[in-house]
């Protein structure tokens, strides 16, 4: 895609009224002309409250497949310790990476994951009203949820 021609068409012309400059030019060198008001922290929109709370869960679900998995794994491995159970481990290993691996190089990569997370947040993000907002708010949630 990259390789492709760049569209060389200039963005439309944005005119502004003088009113509107002066306004800008005010609240950027007046710091008290910038609001703070308590009832401007209410506009926060539907995307970004949906993100925190996607990412919240999102997080959530991963720690608790994380806890699943990871007892699962020692439950097999005590088996296998105590003589009862027999694994194949590179057969198990194909198993599980053929769906993972979503780049399709065979290998689990930090692209896979890269493919993953795109995938995931633009499934959340079909016909949101701001994409941005809810993956940014995604993000935070994830991260201190």
């Amino acid at each position: 895609m990259a390789d492709k021609a760049q569209n060389n068409t200039a963005p439309p012309a944005v005119t502004h009224t003088a009113a509107a400059a002066q306004s800008l030019i005010a609240s950027s060198t007046n710091p008290s002309a910038i609001s703070t008001d308590p009832a401007k922290y209410s506009e926060i929109g539907m995307a970004t409250v949906f993100g925190a709370c996607s990412g919240f869960a999102a997080k959530k679900l991963a720690k608790t497949g994380g806890l699943i998995v990871g007892l699962g794994f020692m439950s097999i491995q005590a088996l296998v310790y105590a003589d009862i159970l027999k694994i194949n481990w590179p057969r198990v290993e194909s198993i599980i990476i053929g769906p993972l691996d979503l780049d399709k190089d065979g290998k689990l990569t930090s692209k896979d994951v890269q493919v993953g997370t795109a995938r995931f947040i633009h499934v959340l993000t079909t016909d949101m009203p701001s994409a941005a907002g809810f993956s940014a708010a995604f993000l935070m949630g994830f991260r201190y949820g």
